[in-house]
């Protein structure tokens, strides 16, 4: 049976343990970490033996002597001596460990106290930097004895370590305080997410030691499983860490200096590589690569689905975007270039007179129900003509690495060969593993690693909804994030090009984009020859939605099918099953439009006006945080995060203010054009008692784009302000918070209801007798927007291909 298909039933099961992650946090430990652990964490239900078979895999035996007892005779770890109990657990895991061949030893070093800063240095100032009390080295490096200049770079593993049992957080029946548990959580969830990016580890783990107990961690974009509990001071205790470090460094792909989670489709950078490099680039060189730190780079191979055994390579050397919630899509943006050195040569370019053909390469784990992102650019590069291509990247190369490891884990299983060049039965047949071995070897071929099979290895219910799957692309276009524009007036005409991108991608493909948010548009840096005038483009479609077929040529409007999100549609379902699923709702908690936030509000089917509202909030969130602005309000009391109702007030309060002073300082046309956009998403959110809505829509939304960006008094050297976050949050936690999960209404007191209410029509009528807007303008808009907004129709009768699980990311 495949994996993707299996019975998470059939598995063992696990201990759910929802309780130890708290509400509230301390400035060290923001609250939104404690929100992102709660639920993720799981603590295995069988022994030890097993969970080693199953998350530590390897296929080459231990086959040295069980560690000795005297190493733990000495050993009396207490409350408040973490130093010293650190300090012995150093001398006592090198013990374990030193009949290990020497080219596979770990070493290890006290930490405690030391500062490892997160693994990014463009990055670092914003996130958490990793505190452990023990670190541990790739197989066969030796670490110093202190660490002056702390980098996770020779960092493969940590430890956590406290004097007294009762401080293990994995325990739900542990003693102490419960914020104190999620603490301790979260600096195994911060050690482990700066070890995944640092090095490209698809899981890692994280050792804990509480008084003489120790457990074993190991973290995924999925969850977190951990061991039974053992006892260091007992023979058992220490076989199993042997065990575990055993198979740790004997990993089943990777040879000498790997250790299990590592992805061997990519490695660090060498120096030669950084020598290739520079050639390629030329004079480019030193321009590209300002502030650039290689190190921190990697070479990929990139897999097309349709040809899963030709890869290309890829030299990624400048992070240009990343989402480091650790439970998450996890989403890398890199700049890159086609890898073409062969070994021995410093430059594989043939012509170095043109400017070398440069690239965005992307990586991320999707939800494992969800319709693969190459998917979306296929159809929008069938169905858009090459003449209107605007605003939009194009996908060169690449595929979803998780269903070519399930495949090849699947032909091995059923001893079949595989025709690329990591067969797995070739490894086998190649091992030196002792006979032992052969009896089993078709039984413990591990687990696919490039998707996560935690949770069904956990036997969690509905487990598939839930797992992820690294995906690969490379696209044309180069970028860099609306938050470092050089100049407003490119912010907007970034953004302006961004909703034609969004236009064609519904008028031709039927792709609703629902999650435009702030990471999700990129100002184009270096243009691309087919469309030289653009300035932005909109990318990131995994959670988008389709319609089954491409609009007809004569409508190019929309789709006139069902544009059902990340499924198929139901085709034995009723309309209003189906329906059901196009009110998900999905996009970036900050920038989702009002009417998709709203508790109040009747449900809503996502639309092209949510989409276009979510561009309002988007430009009005860059302003806020990069430019000097004066009589508005602040990201933090604008943007509420996580109470509906209060994000849906703050909201239609702001928008119901249209006579408050809000302006950008030397900057009218950005001034202007806020109002007017402001003016607009007022109109589509007016109350019916005050007269009928007025729908946004491209043509609306542009016009008043077009009209700024043609004013001739823009500001020439305003580049954007860097924004620097309250020390009490951290910008990964509460930024980049994704929503994928059915809309609920939070429950709400009646006043509040009322209040809601009332705050609305006050406004509506406050607008009404002061006649700010141009009604005509927007009544003539209102006949326009028939022809732009997505139309469902009845789904025609057929069989059922979709996924019927809730999904929450």
């Amino acid at each position: 049976m495949s994996l993707s298909t299996c019975d998470s039933g059939s598995h063992r099961d696990c201990v759910s343990d929802n309780s130890t992650a708290s509400e509230t946090g301390t400035s060290d430990q923001p609250p939104a970490w404690h929100d992102a652990i709660q639920g993720k964490v799981h603590i295995y239900g069988s022994d030890v033996d097993d969970y080693l078979r199953t998350f530590v895999p390897s296929q080459t035996p231990c086959n040295v002597s069980p560690p000795s007892i005297k190493l733990v005779e000495d050993w009396n770890p207490h409350k408040g001596k973490e130093k010293e109990v650190c300090d012995s657990l150093v001398k006592i895991l090198t013990g374990i460990v030193k009949d290990f061949p020497e080219d596979r030893r770990p070493s290890f070093c006290n930490s405690h106290g030391v500062m490892f800063p997160f693994p990014f240095s463009q990055w670092a100032d914003r996130h958490h930097p990793a505190r452990p009390d023990l670190i541990v080295s790739f197989p066969g490096d030796r670490l110093p004895a202190t660490m002056d200049t702390p980098g996770l770079s020779c960092v493969s593993m940590t430890l956590e370590a406290k004097g007294v049992a009762d401080k293990d957080p994995f325990a739900a029946s542990a003693s102490g305080d419960t914020n104190d548990r999620a603490e301790q959580l979260v600096q195994h969830a911060v050690d482990a997410r700066n070890l995944m990016f640092a090095h490209g580890f698809l899981a890692t783990y994280t050792l804990g030691v509480y008084g003489s107990n120790i457990r074993i961690a190991r973290f995924d974009h999925t969850c977190i499983v951990a061991s039974p509990l053992l006892d260091l001071r007992t023979a058992e205790g220490l076989g199993s860490i042997q065990e575990f470090f055993w198979r740790f460094v004997h990993p089943w792909e990777g040879g000498s200096g790997a250790v299990v989670g590592c992805d061997t489709t990519s490695r660090k950078l060498t120096s030669a590589d950084e020598m290739w490099l520079r050639t390629e680039l030329a004079d480019e060189a030193d321009e590209m690569l300002g502030g650039v730190n290689l190190r921190e780079g990697r070479v990929v191979q990139v897999y097309d689905d349709d040809e899963p055994d030709e890869p290309k390579t890829f030299l990624l050397f400048k992070l240009l975007d990343v989402n480091t919630r650790l439970f998450s899509r996890a989403t890398m943006v890199w700049l890159s270039i086609e890898y073409t050195r062969t070994a021995g040569a410093s430059s594989g370019r043939r012509d170095t007179d043109s400017p070398a053909v440069l690239c965005v390469t992307k990586e991320s784990w999707r939800q494992w129900d969800s319709t693969p992102e190459q998917k979306f650019y296929q159809r929008l590069a069938e169905t858009i003509p090459a003449e209107e291509w605007h605003g939009l990247p194009k996908l060169l190369h690449g595929g979803d690495l998780g269903v070519r490891d399930v495949k090849r884990w699947d032909a091995t299983r059923s001893r079949k060969s595989w025709s690329g060049d990591d067969d797995i039965l070739a490894g086998i047949s190649g091992s030196s593993a002792p006979s032992r071995f052969s009896d089993t070897t078709w039984e413990d071929v591990p687990h696919p690693t490039h998707q996560t099979y935690s949770l069904r290895a956990c036997g969690i219910y509905n487990a598939e909804c839930m797992e992820r799957s690294h995906v690969r692309l490379v696209v044309n276009t180069l970028g860099r994030p609306l938050s470092r524009f050089k100049s407003t007036k490119e912010l907007v005409m970034a953004m302006r090009d961004a909703i034609h991108g969004h236009r064609l991608a519904t008028t031709y493909g039927g792709v609703l984009h629902r999650d435009v948010s702030s990471g999700n548009i990129m100002i184009v840096d270096r243009p691309i020859p087919e469309y030289p005038d653009c300035k932005g483009v909109l990318h990131d479609f995994d959670f988008s939605s389709m319609s089954t077929t491409p609009p007809s040529d004569s409508t190019h409007a929309a789709s006139s099918e069902v544009p059902l999100h990340n499924a198929e549609i139901d085709e034995d379902a009723t309309w209003d099953d189906n329906s059901k699923k196009l009110k998900a709702r999905t996009g970036t908690y900050y920038f989702i439009a009002h009417d998709l936030i709203d508790p109040n509000a009747v449900t809503t089917v996502h639309d092209v006006c949510h989409d276009l509202e979510s561009y309002y909030w988007v430009l009005l969130w860059i302003v806020l945080r990069h430019t000097n602005c004066v009589g508005g309000y602040t990201c933090a009391e604008l943007f509420r995060l996580g109470d509906d109702l209060q994000a849906a007030v703050s909201k239609h309060d702001w928008v119901g203010r249209l006579r408050l002073s809000f302006t950008i300082i030397g900057n009218p046309p950005l001034t202007a054009l806020l109002q007017d956009f402001k003016r607009l998403v007022f109109h589509s959110l007016k109350d019916p008692e005050f007269g009928e809505p007025v729908p946004l829509t491209y043509e609306t939304v542009l016009r008043v784009f077009d009209q700024a960006i043609a004013r001739e008094d823009w500001p020439s050297d305003d580049k954007a302000i860097p924004f620097r976050p309250d020390g009490s949050s951290e910008t990964d936690c509460v930024l980049p918070v994704s929503v994928h999960a059915a809309a609920v209404s939070t429950p709400t007191s009646k006043a509040s209801d009322r209040k809601h209410k009332k705050r609305k029509r006050d406004h509506d009528a406050e607008e009404r007798k002061s006649g700010a807007a141009s009604e005509s303008n927007l009544l003539d808009a209102a006949s326009q927007y028939s022809g732009a907004s997505m139309v469902a129709k009845r789904p025609k009768h057929g069989r059922h291909t979709g996924s019927s699980c809730d999904t929450v990311n």
